[in-house]
């Protein structure tokens, strides 16, 4: 049975860390190999709105040395994500490209709804379709709170706390004075007033991400006498214990206690951020899990290319209500999107002997169908590209930064002209890609013909190959001939594909 290796990175605000895992064709999962090192890359960040020229060293020196290793393992793909610390910051095209020359790794940074996403899908990966519950996943420059079920998530925040960013923000002394303390639970609670209501008390138990909910844990069984690294959940009575007892130690003390190094100046934030959380959301119980985002990651890259389950992953509930939010936010005709997807995935499947393409384009020409004409939220007039430029910039979870350029390269070309190799965003795609988009933009062009008036007139669309031509059989309600006449004109690009007319009749 053959096997890849396959590597991924999180960059995260306090630590990087490196997982390589041999997987075999049916996507079951071999670790071989994980690594951390803690180069703080939030680092001032979120005071200055700046990555330092110490973090991004730092960063460049551990994902040198996490390629070599990865190239060592004989990792045929490594994917890299950075998180909030290179979100935020307004010099990210300096440790991107610094990390491209150093580790030559192209690094990916992600929305926090796709951290969110990723973590659900890293800490709940396997759990049963009807089991319900809640994650928290504490980072240095924020907190992912997940609502999910098996192992999609139903609703995720990503807040602005970590224990990095409110350490920078309020901590002065050591110990920390009573009035810090004060400030650090009034930002929280304060953050906290976004989440949604419906959430306080649903759940008696919540999840930790490792990371600084496992460090608050292991100090709740060691201050109640029992075994630190038993695998028991604490109570919120135990982590409220571990809060009080912070507030008054110094970092001599704090050490005295277990509380690792790295995490020593940033303990107090952490745990602060888990306590206010089960607080204001009524949790009884924190259980831990070893599993987050690196383990989602990992999940991810193995769907999308050995297991290719791609449409699988393009279809969780997750990814498509991120699309819709997205729609929504720049005001487009939602029942107008919802039918050029439908046409123009009927169109997709009934001409798969002639595109040859497979289920991960499918899904491109989904969320391009769904959003092409956002645009016009900037306005009408070339609203293709306008509709370009917002989904190349936008916040699309589930999918890689690629993907989303796919997207939106798919989407400018509905209307007017087609792919030309001056266009500036077509000569960013390489030949493959090149190909993909012309014959996804060719059945989006039609699609979006077929429903011109807004009207959804259209019930369905028949296809039948005769040679090189196309005939179209177009199922509508009476009164249909403008739409037929809009996907005729707008077959040009489908007519070069197929190297043959395309025939529309109206039944």
């Amino acid at each position: 049975m053959k096997r890849a290796t396959l590597a991924v990175v999180d960059l995260g605000s306090n630590a990087t860390r490196l997982q390589i895992a041999s997987v075999d064709s049916k996507g079951r999962t071999t670790v071989l190999a994980e690594d951390r090192a803690p180069v703080r890359l939030g680092e001032q960040v979120f005071r200055t709105g700046r990555l330092s020229a110490g973090a991004i060293a730092r960063t460049a020196l551990a994902l040198e040395r996490f390629a070599k290793l990865a190239q060592r393992a004989g990792a045929e793909q490594i994917r890299a994500v950075a998180t909030s610390a290179v979100r935020e910051a307004s010099n990210r095209a300096a440790l991107l490209r610094t990390v491209k020359n150093h580790a030559g790794l192209g690094v990916e940074v992600i929305s926090g709804a796709e951290e969110a996403r990723l973590v659900c899908l890293g800490v709940l990966q396997g759990e049963p379709a009807s089991e319900p519950s809640l994650i928290l996943d504490i980072g240095g420059g924020s907190t992912e709170i997940i609502s999910a079920r098996g192992e999609e998530p139903e609703s995720a925040v990503s807040l602005q706390l970590g224990s990095v960013r409110l350490t920078e923000f309020f901590v002065e002394s050591d110990p920390i004075a009573r009035k810090q303390a004060r400030l650090i639970d009034e930002a929280i609670q304060d953050s906290l007033a976004t989440v949604d209501p419906l959430l306080v008390g649903k759940h008696k138990r919540i999840i930790g991400a490792a990371g600084t909910t496992g460090a608050v844990a292991q100090l709740g069984r060691r201050l109640s006498g029992r075994e630190p690294e038993s695998s028991l959940p604490v109570t919120y009575a135990q982590v409220r214990r571990v809060l009080e007892r912070l507030r008054d130690s110094t970092a001599k003390e704090r050490r005295k206690l277990g509380v690792d190094e790295q995490r020593n100046d940033i303990v107090y934030a952490g745990t602060a951020i888990c306590e206010g959380v089960m607080r204001k959301l009524r949790v009884e119980e924190l259980a831990i899990t070893s599993r987050g985002l690196r383990d989602g990651l990992m999940a991810d890259l193995v769907r999308r290319t050995v297991s290719r389950r791609g449409a699988h992953l393009h279809q969780e509930t997750a990814v498509l209500d991120g699309l819709r939010a997205f729609g929504r936010r720049c005001g487009y005709r939602e029942e107008h999107a919802e039918q050029v997807a439908q046409l123009s995935l009927s169109l997709f499947d009934q001409t798969r002997d002639l595109h040859q393409l497979g289920e991960e384009e499918r899904a491109l020409l989904h969320a391009a169908a769904m959003l092409h004409d956002v645009g016009s939220f900037v306005s009408y007039n070339r609203h293709h590209k306008h509709s370009y430029y917002l989904l190349y910039h936008a916040d699309l979870p589930g999918f890689t930064d690629r993907e989303r350029e796919l997207v939106a390269t798919i989407a400018r070309y509905h209307r007017r002209s087609p792919p030309k190799d001056r266009h500036t965003e077509f000569q960013r795609l390489t030949p493959d890609e090149r190909i993909v988009v012309r014959r996804l933009a060719a059945l989006l062009r039609v699609a979006d013909g077929l429903d011109r008036g807004h009207r959804r007139h259209v019930r369905s669309v028949t296809v039948k190959r005769r040679g090189k031509r196309l005939e179209i059989d177009v199922e509508a309600e009476e009164g249909s001939e403008l739409e037929v006449w809009s996907a005729r004109q707008k077959a040009d690009l489908l007519q070069e594909v197929c190297g043959g007319d395309v025939r529309f009749r109206l039944g």
